[in-house]
């Protein structure tokens, strides 16, 4: 029997469908696929050349479309599935999920999960109050939610900083792009950095410390925050008895522009069995699978077939159907070879900014200069 090694990210969402459907797919077709868990920092920030020396899939995120382009340590899918195989999965892909992972004219990834930054709530908390759907009333909720004790909240540890300041460039104009003159506009980029230390004041106070899983956590089992404007969304949070306190998902303030998330599925080039391994991704992110078992066991499956079923939005709280249009229209990042260095950096140093209350237009500039050395530090 072929026995296929992959790596995903410890959390039920990227670990428990890919178990249970890598049982059905050994019943099917007599191939094996054993799966092994890595922090979710590592899964932004771990070396794929490392990985892919020890595992032949790897769930990856699409900033490293580059690194593989530039390594070669992945194999483009072009050369191991149809072109009727990519077409089907690309018309299938909810949002910009498929695209993604398309660089330099190859496929190195297929997108098996689909996620953005968007909205969450607690509706025993919010009562009457309206969901926000512009930035605006964002902060005119947490203020009116003091009066009950209650708060609002939001993921900004360093990676997190980093996609919020991503988001908030491109909802304000100027979204950071492969190739720009600028990282961002002079005006926009203070006018962001101000709105994220105004998030910092209004909003509870261990947002700083907190990754989305962590803010779900506790909005899940703590009775404080009653709604979190912008953080990378789990369904698992939507559904019955995953945690105390079940949450509902919706569309961002401005819906569009928020930056996209999720995880692709990807063949190492060391792979002994390259073949057999490209045939398990694409029967994975298949319609047929990722509206059955994979939705099913804690999946946030990325086949816009899911995304649209009754059965799969009941599963979820609507999870689905309330966030679609913010993945419809989320904001792809650079994936050049010197973006994951930069990026790890980007979100330490708007960290940094936020504790230690630095000064936005030395900061600004320090993004500045670190952006144009990053085309250099492929």
């Amino acid at each position: 029997m072929i026995t296929l090694k992959g790596i995903t990210w410890d959390h039920p969402r990227g670990y428990n469908p890919l178990v249970a459907a890598s049982k059905v797919y050994e019943e099917q077709f007599g191939v094996s696929v054993q799966w092994e868990k890595r922090s979710l920092s590592n899964f932004g920030d771990q070396s794929l050349v490392a990985l892919a020396k020890q595992f032949d899939l790897l769930i990856i995120d699409h900033p490293h479309a580059g690194v593989a382009n530039d390594t070669g340590c992945l194999l483009p899918l072009d050369d191991l599935l149809t072109y009727e195989q990519l077409q089907q999965l690309e018309q299938q892909s909810a949002g910009p999920s498929f695209l993604s992972y398309y660089y330099q004219q190859k496929q190195w990834a297929l997108p098996v999960d689909a996620a953005m930054q968007c909205a969450s709530s607690r509706p025993d908390l919010m009562g009457e109050h309206a969901v926000p759907t512009i930035w605006e009333e964002v902060f005119e909720l947490a203020e009116s939610l003091k009066s009950k004790n209650l708060q609002v909240g939001t993921a900004l540890c360093a990676t997190d900083c980093l996609c919020t300041f991503l988001s908030l460039t491109a909802q304000f104009g100027s979204s950071v792009r492969e190739n720009n003159q600028l990282l961002v506009t002079r005006e926009v980029g203070l006018q962001v950095l101000q709105l994220m230390r105004t998030m910092r004041d209004n909003f509870h106070i261990k947002s700083l410390d907190w990754n989305p899983i962590q803010l779900y956590d506790h909005m899940a089992t703590e009775d404080d925050i009653a709604y979190s404007p912008l953080a990378f969304c789990y369904t698992n949070y939507s559904r019955e008895v995953f945690r105390k306190n079940k949450l509902s998902y919706h569309n961002a303030p401005w819906t569009k522009n928020v930056v996209l998330g999720g995880a692709g599925i990807s063949v190492s080039a060391n792979s002994s069995h390259p073949k057999e391994a490209a045939g398990y991704a694409a029967w994975l992110c298949s319609a047929a699978i990722q509206n059955s078992v994979y939705v099913k066991e804690q999946g946030q499956p990325c086949n816009i077939v899911a995304w649209k079923n009754d059965d799969a939005n009941a599963l979820t709280n609507n999870f689905f159907a309330n966030t679609m249009d913010t993945l419809t229209y989320a904001y792809v990042r650079p994936r050049y070879g010197g973006w994951p260095a930069f990026q790890q950096w980007l979100g330490e140093t708007l960290h940094d900014y936020l504790t230690n209350d630095l000064q936005p237009e030395t900061v600004l500039d320090q993004l500045q200069e670190a952006y144009e050395l990053s085309y250099k530090n492929k």
